[in-house]
């Protein structure tokens, strides 16, 4: 089965109803504590995991739940069956073995039975035991390469080295690097969309192979970071007034990066841009948004399990009338995975990316 296949079948088999997810969502911290404590006492759960330290698995039923909980509110069973591959492959490279997976899915099986009224546990055990029927599907699945067109392949060169030298941690390296896609034509955009993102991207699936370690992939960040301060006295600013506007990463999410750069694209497009960064607490984003009046905000999400949280801020933001012109558009991997989803928690765009959010606000 390809992946088109098992997402055909998602969107066929799958269904949990709205009470259904609603008790799931009530009995999360005990279904976790649950299932935390029946893998824990497991006789081989140092060698499911890898001899990772117990805390990454209580981590990953965190996530688990959380995620799950998304998908059963919100019908995301296309970002369910998107997301699972990457799961597998992901736990898998830092350690955990495939065995562990049937046994985590059991886990909760048995921990749904046990926490909700029969009907709702029904409802919620049949995708769960769907999950348990493609387990060999996920694996297979998991070792296939991401399906991603080249972009600017006249640029694979300097994408080759510009990560050498990010992994290598050669700011100057990089910085030379930088600054000379900058001054190619449309070099803001190219060097965004054609060197940083892509170059990002792999170093991401690196970590995700365990073949970088997390203070690496910091440590590159970081200085993408540096490089990016560096440059941007040299962006080409417009001197079109097209408004205030708020960029920001959801409460929860720390990857900021895919922000920063929307902010720094819509500054030169003429807007003036309120960056917010990284894990922005929602009570702090809504204070702002009423201080400041943009004509819209957006808000970026790469991991879905704070989708809920996205959804929270829309509906607080609808809620006061003063804000009643003020759009919001989301973006990010979390809503790439599921297109439909903007629509469903209130949003009034989506875009998947920059160039595409530029042209989404200069439209509103």
């Amino acid at each position: 089965m390809n992946s088109e296949q098992f997402l055909a079948e998602a969107r066929k088999t799958l269904h949990v109803g709205a009470a259904a997810a609603a008790e799931y969502v009530e009995a999360r911290d005990a279904m976790m504590e649950e299932v935390n404590t029946r893998m824990t006492e497991h006789p081989q759960i140092s060698s499911l995991i890898g001899g990772n330290p117990l805390s990454m698995m209580y981590n990953n039923h965190r996530n688990h739940i959380d995620f799950l909980a998304t998908v059963f509110k919100f019908r995301g069973f296309d970002m369910l069956a998107k997301t699972l591959p990457w799961v597998y492959h992901s736990y898998r490279a830092h350690g955990f073995s495939f065995d562990y997976f049937p046994l985590e899915l059991e886990a909760w099986k048995n921990a749904v039975r046990k926490h909700l009224p029969p009907a709702a546990a029904s409802e919620i055990n049949m995708v769960y035991d769907w999950m348990l029927r493609h387990h060999q599907t996920l694996i297979d699945l998991s070792a296939l390469p991401p399906e991603e067109p080249e972009a600017y392949p006249e640029l694979a060169d300097e994408r080759r080295k510009f990560m050498a030298f990010l992994l290598a941690a050669d700011y100057a390296g990089g910085m030379r690097i930088a600054d000379a896609v900058l001054g190619r034509e449309k070099g803001q955009e190219t060097l965004y969309m054609g060197l940083i993102k892509p170059v990002m991207y792999e170093i991401g699936r690196l970590w995700e192979d365990d073949k970088i370690s997390t203070a690496e992939e910091h440590l590159a960040t970081s200085l993408v970071g540096r490089i990016l301060a560096a440059l941007y006295e040299k962006l080409p600013f417009s001197l079109t007034d097209r408004g205030k506007a708020i960029v920001t990463s959801a409460p929860n999410e720390y990857h900021e990066l895919g922000a920063r750069l929307l902010a720094d694209m819509l500054e030169s497009d003429g807007w003036d841009v309120l960056f917010l960064g990284a894990n922005t607490p929602a009570e702090a984003l809504i204070s702002l948004i009423r201080k400041k009046r943009p004509r819209f905000v957006a808000i970026s999400l790469t991991m879905p399990f704070s989708i809920d949280k996205v959804s929270g801020i829309i509906s607080a933001i609808r809620a006061i009338p003063a804000l009643s012109s003020v759009k919001i558009m989301v973006g990010g991997a979390a809503f790439n995975t599921a297109p439909r989803l903007w629509r469903q928690i209130g949003a009034d765009a989506w875009a998947d990316t920059p160039q595409n959010a530029i042209r989404q606000v200069q439209s509103w």
